[in-house]
C-alpha cells in the first residue's frame, strides 16, 4: 500500500470514529476535545499527499496568518465576522484564538483551491469559486460549531456579515495560493473534502 492510499485509509477511519463517537451522547465530551488534534493530522496527511511540496508550505504558512490575524481581529474588535469568541474544544489559543484555526484556513484553501482548478482556467474565477466552497462549508459549521463548544457569537445568532466576510477573505487566501502553489487535485483532498462535508452535514441534520 502507497503512502497516499494509507493516508486516505487513515482518513476514513478518523473521521468515521469522530463521526459516529459524536452521534453517541455518552461519547460526546471524550472526543470533542480530540477535534483540534483531528484537523492537524489531517492538514499533515493533506501535506503529505503533496509530498510536502515547498511552494504550498509558503502558501499555506500566507493563509495561516491571514486567517489567524482576521480571526483575532474578529475576536478582539468584532470588525470581521461579527462579535464571537471561542471555546474550549479546539485545542491552545494565542490572544484567544486557537492555533489550529490557522491551520484550518490553509486546509480548506488547499482543498477548495484545488477543486476550482479543477473548473476554470481564470485566476479570478478559481479564487471565486474556491470561496464559494469555503463559504459552503462555513454554512455547515456554524450551527455544529455553536453545539460543539467551538464558537459562539455574542447575540446567539451568525450574522450574515459572518459569510460575507468568510468570502472575501477566503477569496484573498484563495488567490494567494493559487498563484504561490497552483494546488491540483487528488485523491486524498477529494476524499478529505468530502469526509469534511459530510462530518458537519450529517451532525446538522441528526
Amino acid at each position: 500500500m502507497n503512502k497516499e492510499r494509507t493516508g486516505i485509509l487513515v482518513l476514513l477511519i478518523l473521521y468515521a470514529v469522530g463521526t459516529i463517537s459524536m452521534l453517541v451522547p455518552s461519547l460526546r465530551p471524550l472526543v470533542l476535545p480530540l477535534s483540534g488534534y483531528n484537523l492537524f493530522f489531517s492538514f499533515l496527511i493533506l501535506l503529505n499527499a503533496y509530498r510536502w511540496n515547498q511552494a504550498l508550505l509558503i502558501g499555506s504558512a500566507a493563509i495561516f496568518i491571514l486567517g489567524f490575524f482576521s480571526e483575532w481581529i474578529g475576536v478582539h474588535t468584532g470588525l470581521l465576522f461579527g462579535r464571537y469568541w471561542y471555546g474550549m474544544n479546539l485545542g491552545p489559543k494565542l490572544s484567544g484564538v486557537p492555533f489550529i484555526i490557522g491551520i484550518n484556513w490553509a486546509m480548506l484553501t488547499i482543498l477548495a483551491s484545488g477543486i476550482a482548478i479543477k473548473w476554470t482556467k481564470n485566476i479570478t474565477f478559481q479564487a471565486m469559486i474556491a470561496a464559494a466552497l469555503m463559504t459552503g462549508i462555513d454554512v455547515l459549521m456554524e450551527p455544529v460549531a455553536i453545539r460543539n463548544d467551538y464558537w459562539h457569537w455574542h447575540s446567539g445568532v451568525i450574522p450574515l456579515y459572518n459569510y460575507l466576510c468568510w468570502f472575501v477573505i477566503s477569496f484573498i487566501g484563495s488567490l494567494v495560493l493559487i498563484k504561490i502553489a497552483k494546488p491540483s487535485l487528488n485523491n486524498t483532498s477529494i476524499v478529505l473534502f468530502t469526509l469534511i462535508t459530510l462530518f458537519f452535514t450529517i451532525q446538522l441534520l441528526v
